[in-house]
């Protein structure tokens, strides 16, 4: 058995359909004890939307309100959305003895998660060849001492960058190299859990990750462009998207 958490507030609740969605599509509910939706602003009837999909949802009152549009990516919004979700994912995996894997919210699932993880390592991380080595979008803990302590440095070292640029995956890229040698660290390939575009998907793939390349100071505009108007992925989104 393993939990999973994402975080969302109600800016992202569109993204928030296609996740869940996808997620009871195409996952092995059987093997998840909780899918924890950590609420940073949800609408009620948005909560109640989550509730629906099974009885594995656990809502977790962060105690913030989070709204996307407060400086868009990058911004207060996000910034306060990316530092709860590390803290978070550290109190989860503490109080539940499970292995837990952290999934931003803007991804579709196209596969089981579960041959992911593998539970030698401590901890598991998004690996890229180019540009920043390790991405904070996706990660698999295990409930060790050895993983909780790197949860505190990623937590600290996060602390000390700057609020108006990207901090959490040169953080954890930072705190991964610094130490490799106190835990067991694995690596999965970008391609398989954070496709960006229809050209790098295929049989492999267990996530798509709908990132977005530039600024987009508004959700409205990433919604129309990375989710309802996307070139790429147009036809699980539709699938998912729940229009209705």
């Amino acid at each position: 058995m393993y939990n999973i958490m994402v975080v969302f507030n109600s800016s992202y609740f569109p993204f928030g359909k296609v996740w869940i969605n996808s997620l009871y599509d195409k996952n092995d509910m059987s093997k998840v004890n909780r899918v924890f939706i950590v609420d940073t602003g949800l609408e009620d009837y948005q909560k109640e939307y989550f509730r629906n999909k099974g009885e594995e949802v656990f809502i977790y009152d962060s105690g913030l309100k989070t709204d996307f549009n407060d400086g868009g990516a990058w911004g207060k919004g996000w910034q306060e959305n990316v530092g709860s979700k590390t803290i978070i994912f550290k109190h989860l995996l503490e109080s539940t003895n499970l292995p837990l894997m952290m999934i931003d919210g803007d991804c579709i699932f196209t596969k089981d998660l579960y041959p992911l993880i593998d539970n030698y390592c401590d901890i598991q991380l998004c690996k890229r060849d180019a540009g920043t080595p390790y991405l904070g979008s996706f990660a698999i803990g295990q409930p060790r001492q050895q993983t909780l302590d790197f949860m505190d440095k990623w937590i600290e070292r996060m602390e000390t960058k700057p609020t108006n640029v990207p901090r959490e995956s040169p953080s954890l890229s930072e705190v991964a190299e610094e130490e490799k040698a106190n835990l067991s660290i694995g690596n999965i390939d970008r391609l398989l859990v954070s496709a960006h575009y229809e050209s790098e998907y295929g049989e492999h793939t267990y996530i798509i990750h709908l990132k977005s390349d530039v600024v987009d100071r508004k959700i409205d505009v990433r919604i129309r462009k990375y989710l309802t108007e996307s070139p790429d992925f147009s036809d699980l989104i539709q699938k998912y998207f729940d229009f209705d």
